[in-house]
Parts: structure tokens; C-alpha cells; sequence
């Protein structure tokens, strides 16, 4: 169990559950859904923030809108800790979200580019920041949720 389980009852990781799933329900819903009142949900949503559990909220969009083509790019890096390059690289509008990994790579980037050209050109880009070793590039097709 780590730290966040302990600072969570049952009610906290379904209410917080919820959120990640749909962060625009109605606060009256949820209250419905965890058979709570709904100042008692606003409450924990309120302790939860304050307490640093939820840091923000946030609109998940499509990675295909516009006709815009996704990819992960994979990346291997010579500098630690990841953040002194991927605070570089999450500057750049393609770049949608960079997370450090475990594993043969130390991090990936989820982007989104107009074409496979310009996918293959952000590529190159990647490749002259210092502190990037390599870049494999891996297209999506689709996304699936629960």
C-alpha cells in the first residue's frame, strides 16, 4: 500500500475514482452514486484538494481531432534527473503530455502532429535536443477508455 492508499478511505478512492472518469458529474450525482449528501461530497472534494490529493481537473481531448496524426515517442536519455529535457520538449505545441518511465526507455511523449511529415520532422527535432540519445516512434490507432 502506498502513502496516497493510507491517507484514502473506501468512500475517498470511489469518489476519487469517479473523478478521473468524469470530472464534470454533477456533484448530486456522485452523492447519489456513493450514497453520501451532497454537502458531504463537496466536503471530501474539498479536503481532497486542500490535502493535495487532487492537484487540478482537466479536459481530456481526442487525440484524432482535426485530423491530426498521435504518436508515443519513446525516449532514451542521457541526463537525469528527465525533467531538465522533457521541460524543453512539453514547450513544444505537439507535445501533449511527457511522462518518465521504467524500462529500457526513460520516458514518452504522447504528440499529435498534422501529418506523418511533420510527425517525422518533430522526430528530427527531438533528436537535436541535448540530453536525447534516441526516439522511436510508435503511431496510434486508437484509443480506448473505460
Amino acid at each position: 500500500m502506498n502513502r496516497l492508499d493510507e491517507r484514502l478511505d473506501e468512500t475517498d478512492r470511489k469518489l476519487v475514482s469517479i473523478l478521473q472518469a468524469h470530472g464534470r458529474k454533477p456533484t448530486a450525482s456522485i452523492a447519489r452514486d456513493l450514497n453520501l449528501s451532497r454537502t458531504a461530497v463537496q466536503a471530501r472534494i474539498a479536503r481532497l484538494e486542500r490535502d493535495g490529493i487532487i492537484l487540478g481537473y482537466s479536459a481530456n481531448l481526442a487525440f484524432h481531432t482535426g485530423g491530426n496524426v498521435a504518436a508515443m515517442v519513446m525516449l532514451r536519455l542521457s541526463v537525469r534527473p528527465c525533467r531538465l529535457v522533457l521541460d524543453i520538449v512539453l514547450q513544444w505545441p505537439e507535445v501533449l503530455r511527457a511522462y518518465s518511465i521504467s524500462g529500457q526507455h526513460d520516458a514518452v511523449l504522447i504528440v499529435s502532429a498534422p501529418t506523418t511529415h511533420s510527425l517525422s520532422r518533430l522526430s528530427d527535432r527531438l533528436l537535436a535536443v541535448d540530453g536525447i540519445q534516441s526516439a522511436e516512434t510508435t503511431i496510434i490507432l486508437a484509443e480506448h477508455r473505460r
